[in-house]
């Protein structure tokens, strides 16, 4: 941008919506179209199933299913989304029904009356939720091992096939098709590696959303009407006070050796369970605590630590205590600890027990290098997971994949995040939980992060290039002609703080390696600006508002790299207005954005 006095210039929707206007070559202007060229008014110009029209479809489910509610959510997206993408309004009929028995070509929406040995084959492969697409007697079956596993069948066959990318709760759009033609040879299945996959950002929370990015965190989402979620009975974190009657300061932890205290938190979780008959999981987990905090120093809880040489050692004899005296009661149900903080280090001798996990925490890594690099940072927790992995059955992962100090800044942890994720897989881990800005929506790449992690989520043994792939597809599809501009951002940015290390209460001049008002911040600050000026400039109306919205991240680190008392002070007051405009609510961790910023304030001290 021509004359620009600051390192970004807000542009203004009007100045950038483009007038778009599409030619159509009409029969009789010199040039005949094909029937696949007509322009349908739809995406999808042409769609076939198997070879046939799609529109000689019937869809066809069970109102018997064992839930019929996300059964009747699926079918009613299945036509939704064909219809908004090829503008074929399919019919969907009960299996029970005549008109189903009689129909010719059917797509059948998880298992029904009308299963083939061939599906109840494939069906039997399933586990976990898993799915599978297959075409069989003239019929197409999106099925599961169970109705979830139909649902995940439902939204992998629109995304992959039909060219739907669910990219966020707001925003959704379909690929651009000639002519789709879904082979008759399609025979396809998946069962999901990881039990508990959850992407903890506020995006996330929306169950409609969560279903298609096939989450399944009980955690903040109901998951009601969209399949199975992982529930816990009562709190899911920090749960020892509550359970024991102790203090929630954080590092007070209660006596792990007190009778009492067993008594009253086994009573406690017998209660929790009772009361939510569906939960899978209850925890029994420490409290929060500072990096210094220990837990009970009685002579008692320390003879355990000592004899282990962790104090994780009085908290799994305490956990592995009350994991025997509930299976009897509750045979299914998983008692989940933390492996946080004090407690990181694996014990010499003791397990945890069939029916614990162990939820280790990543909370002092770096994270703009991969967790099984050369980072020193890393290599203690690199250690501990190795530890763990030897001896639990049912590791779990609490991973960090924010700034905490600043949700709004630059957190150039997207080259690692494929890297992490397959290494806790490669350790044996069966569950993610993946906390990111819980609070309120993102002016980073908020968005971007929960679909990446739900794609490795789903599927941690992808390749390295499908990765970036998936990276790419969002970046188009969510940020229009600019996109380029974006991912040069991101590489940049990336190896930017790559030259450091990056933990999750870092200020932004920190993750970049620079001085506040260095000429070297302003030289980088100017950089990164005119990148997302570029993208702001080719986005058009449709794209406009998720750059601007993600280009808050470049704003707020101009407000802390480049800021001067005066100069900074209209800067910041467009930048809260611009906060306000895009619903984000809470610009650090458990701090709201004021009601009457001090806009002379440098960001850090609103």
């Amino acid at each position: 941008m021509k004359n620009r006095n600051k390192a970004i210039r807000w542009l203004t929707a009007a100045a950038l919506i483009i007038a778009l206007g599409a030619c159509t070559v009409m029969p009789g202007c010199g040039t005949r179209q094909t029937e696949d060229e007509m322009d349908t008014g739809y995406k999808v110009k042409k769609l076939t199933l198997g070879g046939v029209d799609a529109g000689e479809y019937t869809v066809v489910y069970s109102e018997d299913s064992a839930d019929n509610a996300t059964t009747a959510n699926i079918v009613a997206d299945l036509v939704k989304y064909i219809d908004d993408a090829a503008g074929i309004k399919l019919s969907a009929l009960p299996d029970s029904s005549p008109e189903a028995a009689a129909a010719k070509h059917r797509v059948i929406v998880g298992k029904t009356r009308f299963d083939t040995e061939k599906v109840k084959a494939a069906q039997a492969k399933l586990t976990n939720h898993g799915y599978a697409l297959l075409f069989d007697g003239g019929d197409l079956y999106l099925t599961g091992d169970t109705v979830t596993g139909a649902m995940y069948a439902v939204y992998s066959f629109l995304e992959d096939y039909i060219g739907w990318r669910f990219y966020s709760s707001k925003y959704e759009t379909v690929k651009p098709a000639a002519h789709i033609d879904v082979p008759a040879s399609l025979n396809v299945s998946f069962s999901p590696k990881l039990l508990n996959r959850d992407t903890y950002w506020y995006d996330t929370f929306d169950n409609h959303f969560a279903a298609k990015l096939k989450l399944n965190g009980g955690v903040n989402r109901s998951m009601a009407g969209y399949g199975e979620a992982i529930h816990y009975a009562g709190p899911f974190v920090h749960s020892l006070p509550s359970l024991a009657g102790t203090s929630h300061e954080p590092d007070v932890q209660p006596c792990l050796t007190d009778p009492e205290v067993y008594a009253r938190v086994l009573e406690n979780v017998r209660t929790y369970l009772r009361d939510n008959p569906d939960a899978k999981i209850v925890s029994v987990s420490q409290n929060d605590s500072f990096p210094e905090g220990l837990g009970c120093q009685c002579e008692n809880c320390r003879r355990l630590d000592e004899q282990e040489g962790t104090p994780m050692g009085s908290l799994l004899t305490f956990v592995n205590r009350i994991a025997a005296d509930i299976k009897d009661e509750f045979p299914d149900v998983l008692v989940d600890t933390l492996a946080y903080r004090y407690t990181r280090k694996a014990p010499k001798n003791l397990k945890p027990a069939d029916n614990v996990i162990i939820r280790l925490c990543s909370i002092e890594c770096c994270f703009s290098h991969p967790l099984d690099g050369d980072c020193e940072r890393n290599k203690e927790f690199a250690a501990d997971i190795e530890a763990w992995s030897k001896i639990c059955n049912n590791l779990f992962i609490w991973d960090y994949t924010t700034d905490f100090l600043f949700y709004v800044n630059p957190f150039p942890n997207l080259y690692v995040l494929y890297d992490d994720v397959r290494f806790f897989v490669d350790h044996h881990a069966i569950g993610l939980f993946e906390q990111g800005n819980y609070q309120s929506y993102s002016g980073e790449f908020g968005e971007l992060r929960a679909y990446l992690l739900a794609k490795l989520l789903w599927d941690p043994d992808m390749s390295r290039e499908q990765y970036f792939a998936y990276m790419d597809d969002f970046l188009e599809g969510y940020y229009g002609a600019g996109w380029k501009h974006i991912r040069k951002y991101i590489d940049l940015t990336s190896k930017q703080a790559a030259k450091g290390d990056m933990g999750i209460y870092y200020g932004v001049d920190t993750i970049f390696g620079v001085k506040r008002g260095s000429d070297e911040a302003k030289k980088l600050n100017e950089i990164f600006a005119k990148l997302w000026d570029a993208a702001l400039e080719a986005a058009d109306e449709e794209h406009f508002a998720n750059v601007e919205k993600s280009s808050l991240q470049i704003r707020s680190a101009a407000l802390i790299l480049d800021w001067t008392y005066f100069e900074s002070s209209s800067a910041a007051e467009d930048f809260c207005n611009k906060m306000k405009q895009y619903d984000i609510k809470y610009y650090r961790e458990g701090t709201q954005m004021p009601e009457h910023p001090n806009y002379y304030g440098d960001g850090v001290t609103w």
